[in-house]
């Protein structure tokens, strides 16, 4: 169970719309959320998410204010069970645990070796038949809706594994 659980949060550490900020501000630890020009463009599962959820509690004292309130998973107690936000909780000392040992134990990166696309992550994985490369997270997501090359438009027939030799 715990190699699972130890790829799982490498995958999800590894996904470039994945960050544990997103975490801290649901457990209300965080200010509202900064989006830079830089940050990655993802789509939010949140806006889907805010249609349906419960609405911000209001207390007596605040029921005419414009001051928003911050929100966190503390503030839903009907909705959200002790138990489910201690998980929520040890999920995120654990992910930041995982974040800092990665971050250890990964060698510098020269400029050829990362995702000509997104410049995130290091490069690997390779298209057949053309052999060109990207990250794993880039060309999972163009091919969800796309089946040619990023950069020579051939049909995209597999993914292989990329491991630089020396």
């Amino acid at each position: 169970m715990e190699s699972r659980t130890s790829r799982a949060a490498s995958v999800l550490l590894s996904d470039p719309c994945f960050q544990l900020h997103s975490i801290q501000y649901l457990l209300g630890e965080g200010a509202e959320p900064s989006f830079s020009s830089s940050s990655t463009a993802c789509p939010v599962v949140g806006a889907v998410v805010s249609s349906v959820a419960p609405p911000l509690p209001v207390s007596p004292g605040n029921a005419g204010s414009s001051e928003r309130k911050h929100f966190s998973l503390h503030t839903y107690t009907d909705y959200i069970s002790d138990h489910e936000k201690n998980k929520v909780e040890l999920m995120l000392l654990f992910l930041t645990e995982e974040s800092k040992q990665a971050a250890a134990c990964t060698a510098p990166t020269s400029e050829e070796d990362l995702c000509p696309i997104c410049y995130a992550h290091n490069i690997c994985a390779v298209f057949r038949p053309c052999s060109h490369k990207s990250c794993k997270a880039c060309i999972n997501q163009h091919l969800m809706n796309n089946k040619d090359c990023f950069f020579c438009k051939a049909t995209i027939t597999g993914v292989d594994d990329y491991n630089k030799t020396a």
